[in-house]
């Protein structure tokens, strides 16, 4: 049910509890605000930066606009500012922002991802003084995961890559990401030499175009899982399987 209301800045965080595992939120009551209008419904997602809260009203919402979620849960109410990034399926899925973020057990700066991509290894930084050795031929690496932070690739062979080292790279997400990373893992796996890198330091717009690719490959990971199941349920009784009505093309507004 909706209700017209203004929309205040009076509502506190009522001591809900940090340390909680974010799978108390799930199944529980969402109060989902905007200006002049309240909704209520069921979250029944929460991983990384993505949350979807299911209710009727799901239409009514438009992507990109400013909300304001209230989840009540056995730990407290939890309260926090976001946005609409997809609707569909009588959903919405919303950024699950930074600071409800870290109130929660996993305590990792930014959510990887997995992706599959290639990168070109262009130049090694070596000794004390990081002096720049550019590579004759640029090493080919194939990206595991990536998050805002940093990224993990594998490689078939030895690479004159240790822990400290820092490289520079190109890579190809549908834009090319150039940067410097330093290398913090290396470890040797089935798939082969696995490095994990963190990024030294990106553009104003590479950090931009990086987080839009991070959102927008969470929702279609979660939506194509969402997808299977349904498929898998209509093929043992009636049903039918889930489409997306409308899905974010932009992420102009996380780079704010």
């Amino acid at each position: 049910m909706s209700m017209s209301v203004p929309i205040t800045n009076s509502l506190p965080y009522y001591g809900s509890k940090e340390g909680s595992d974010i799978t108390v939120m799930l199944n529980c009551k969402a109060v989902v605000e905007k200006k002049n209008f309240i909704a209520t419904g069921v979250l029944t997602y929460a991983a990384g930066e993505i949350i979807e809260i299911e209710l009727p009203q799901f239409g009514v919402f438009e992507l990109g606009e400013a909300v304001r979620i209230m989840v009540y849960t056995g730990a407290g109410i939890y309260v926090f500012q976001s946005r609409i990034l997809a609707k569909a399926e009588s959903a919405i899925v919303i950024v699950n922002p930074p600071e409800n973020r870290r109130r929660f057990l996993d305590k990792r700066q930014e959510p990887r991802v997995p992706v599959q991509a290639s990168a070109q290894v262009l130049s090694i930084f070596e000794g004390p003084r990081k002096a720049e050795r550019v590579l004759s031929e640029p090493l080919q690496v194939q990206l595991d995961n990536i998050s805002l932070t940093g990224t993990g690739f594998v490689v078939d062979m030895e690479l004159p890559l240790q822990i400290n080292t820092v490289i520079k790279l190109d890579i190809d997400l549908g834009f090319t990401l150039s940067c410097r990373a330093e290398i913090v893992r290396k470890a040797k796996e089935a798939a082969g030499l696995v490095y994990g890198s963190r990024f030294e330091e990106l553009s104003a717009e590479h950090t931009g175009k990086l987080r839009a690719f991070l959102l927008r490959s969470q929702i279609e990971t979660y939506y194509d899982e969402k997808r299977r199941r349904k498929m898998e349920e209509a093929s043992r009784g009636p049903g039918s399987s889930s489409s997306i009505s409308n899905l974010m093309d932009s992420g102009s507004y996380f780079t704010n």
